[in-house]
């Protein structure tokens, strides 16, 4: 029987499509943007477990567009103030959080048990990015990662059996995680048609100032379209876009 919080499900989703929500388990890396409303979406439609990572603390310049970011957690962990969020939506669903984020040494952990892999990881760390697909693809896990661009997202679903990160953003296969250091992922992987503002001079000046110019309806946007997706392939419904294809939504 579906609880009461989950009524609401039925008619888009049989008794038995919400019970294989609340039976699967979703690693999400990076709790501050298309991460943390990720999460609560993913919390609000029934997902049974969730497994967050993420090293930061929430700061002031975050309110603008993360969803665990208010006045009230600044300076709190990211992980710790969104699982705190989350369980005021579903005080059933459990939570483990990685405070330490990401990395070579614990990407193979995090992933092992889950169903479906979430990179929100910081675009200033792709090296870590990296060591989280290499983790997903050797556990036969799809991968997922979203972006937002002005008022607009992509969103782009690895499979395990596909074109590798690596391929995608023209690395070798085998490099060391330490060679990618300073490196990031390309702005044109995410799509070729980005906003007219985001001339190539200013994609490298914010790249060189490590920020980014962001806004919160693309972060909606983002983990909205991300999560439909995720949620549909899980439940065996549609087969989202795989790399090289991918999915964008663009006002501009």
């Amino acid at each position: 029987m579906v609880e009461e919080q989950f009524i609401r499900n039925l008619g888009i989703m049989t008794e038995e499509e919400v019970q294989k929500l609340h039976e699967t388990t979703i690693a999400i890396a990076g709790c501050g943007c298309i991460g943390g409303f990720s999460a609560e979406l993913l919390a609000r439609m029934g997902v049974g477990k969730l497994i967050l990572a993420d090293p930061d603390t929430f700061d002031v310049s975050n309110i603008n567009r993360q969803c665990a970011a208010t006045y009230l957690t600044v300076g709190q962990k990211k992980a710790e103030a969104l699982k705190n969020h989350l369980l005021t939506i579903n005080p059933q669903i459990e939570i483990v959080c990685y405070f330490d984020g990401i990395n070579e040494r614990n990407a193979s952990s995090f992933v092992d048990g889950v169903d479906y892999v979430i990179d929100a990881i910081d675009y200033f760390a792709f090296p870590e990015s990296v060591a989280l697909h290499r983790a997903a693809r050797k556990k036969e896990l799809f991968i997922t990662t979203a972006v937002a661009l002005g008022f607009g997202a992509s969103v782009l679903t690895f499979s395990p059996s596909g074109l590798k990160l690596e391929e995608y953003t023209g690395i070798p296969e085998d490099i060391a995680i330490e060679e990618l250091r300073g490196q990031t992922f390309p702005p044109s992987g995410y799509s070729k048609n980005l906003p007219s503002y985001a001339t190539d001079e200013k994609i490298a000046n914010w790249i060189e100032n490590r920020s980014i110019p962001t806004i919160s309806v693309g972060q909606a946007l983002g983990p909205g379209v991300l999560v439909s997706k995720l949620v549909l392939h899980l439940l065996d419904r549609k087969v989202p876009e795989i790399v090289p294809d991918y999915f964008q939504l663009q006002f501009e």
